[in-house]
């Protein structure tokens, strides 16, 4: 696979996001992804919910599993979103790549994390990344475009 390159740097916005968090083996194959995608949908609006964005959400990683959080924005953290999962995005400078295919999902996120990453000059800025999926995307099955968000440390901003 080619090694992606960023198609813009931006500042993202302060975000609520609340969803259904689960913990995945970095071996997974994607089909343990796409069904907590379905999980999701399933549960239909949050309550609360800003728009209808969707975004899947990075939420820590060690040698053998990472956690990953389906999710929508929402207005305010409180008792109606009590047992979702929660995640504060601070505003912060992001690297935005584009996905699309033949390449998995999961290929591109490692060629940009362990190939652009540490050959860019910037430090990953310890973060939630995320992937971002606009209205009529299937985040469970889409072969479209998508926007992959990598927090990047702003000190090591050129």
């Amino acid at each position: 696979m080619k090694t992606p390159s960023p198609v813009h740097f931006e500042t993202g916005p302060p975000m609520l996001l609340a969803g259904l968090r689960q913990q995945h083996a970095l071996t997974e194959t994607g089909s343990g992804l796409a069904e907590q995608w379905r999980r999701f949908a399933a549960l239909g609006p949050l309550p609360g919910q800003v728009g209808d964005l969707r975004y899947g959400v990075m939420c820590g990683a060690d040698a053998e599993r990472f956690e990953y959080m389906c999710a929508v924005e929402v207005a305010v953290f409180d008792e109606r979103n009590a047992g979702f999962g929660r995640v504060r995005i601070v505003p912060q400078h992001y690297a935005v790549f584009v996905h699309r295919g033949p390449a998995t999902l999961g290929d591109t996120w490692r060629a940009i994390l362990f190939d652009w990453l540490p050959r860019s000059g910037y430090q990953s800025a310890h973060r939630p990344d995320f992937e971002l999926y606009r209205a009529g995307q299937d985040p469970a099955g889409s072969d479209g475009e998508i926007e992959i968000w990598v927090a990047i440390d702003d000190s090591a901003v050129p």
